[in-house]
């Protein structure tokens, strides 16, 4: 008898250490399946796995002597029948030649438009988009970007994680006071000081790269 109550009838302890057994798994297991569902989520979350699908996009970029103006607009697409929030990463091209870029804004513009907050998570700046079901989202991105080279640099090969070609994209360069020098992607004149180029089914090989100069006043013609 006085066995049993040491250690109870099963003789692997004293009944109050059972008893606590279950107490203390409970309270280990609530913080590791929130971990795990933090881990599950967070990729999703941070841009690295896609939930939706991006369709579409249109980007305008202004060259000015020592800056560049990139406007971006881009379409994306819940398959889904269910809600989803979608991370999104911003494309920043930042190097010793570029520095981050400043007057950052993303917004979404369809079909509510409204100012969505970024943050920097695991060195990308990311907005979360959420996403209704089946729902049809545009997204504004518009930044400045100080290019003292005159060179620039427009991210196009971020599309490839989400793994599915564009349905359709445009691309425009326009100068101002400046004059261009080349691009990586053929371009075509539309109209004085622009041009641009599209694509369907688009899969880009390469980030799309520009240069320009800025006139000398003192050169005649």
């Amino acid at each position: 008898m006085h066995q049993r109550d040491r250690f109870g009838e099963d003789g692997i302890g004293p009944s109050w250490f059972r008893q606590g057994v279950p107490r203390w798994r409970e309270r280990v297991r609530g913080p590791w399946l929130a971990a795990l569902a933090l881990l599950l989520v967070l990729p999703f979350l941070a841009g690295l796995l896609p939930i939706v699908r991006f369709v579409r996009e249109r980007i305008d970029i202004t060259l000015e002597p020592d800056e560049i103006l990139v406007t971006g607009r881009y379409v994306y697409r819940n398959p889904w029948p269910f809600p989803v929030t979608q991370g999104l990463t911003v494309p920043l091209p930042v190097d010793a030649d570029h520095p981050m870029p400043t007057e950052l804004t993303v917004t979404r513009l369809i079909p509510t438009p409204v100012v969505l907050p970024v943050r920097t998570l695991l060195g990308q700046v990311i907005a979360e988009v959420p996403f209704g079901p089946n729902e049809e989202i545009l997204v504004g991105v518009r930044y400045r970007q100080h290019a003292p080279t005159r060179e620039g640099r427009y991210l196009l090969t971020t599309t490839r994680p989400w793994r599915r070609p564009l349905e359709d994209a445009m691309y425009t360069l326009r100068v101002e006071g400046v004059g261009l020098v080349g691009s990586n992607y053929a371009l075509e004149r539309i109209a004085p000081g622009s041009w641009a180029f599209e694509r369907t089914q688009f899969m880009p090989p390469a980030d799309w790269r520009f240069a320009w100069e800025v006139p000398d006043p003192s050169r005649t013609e």
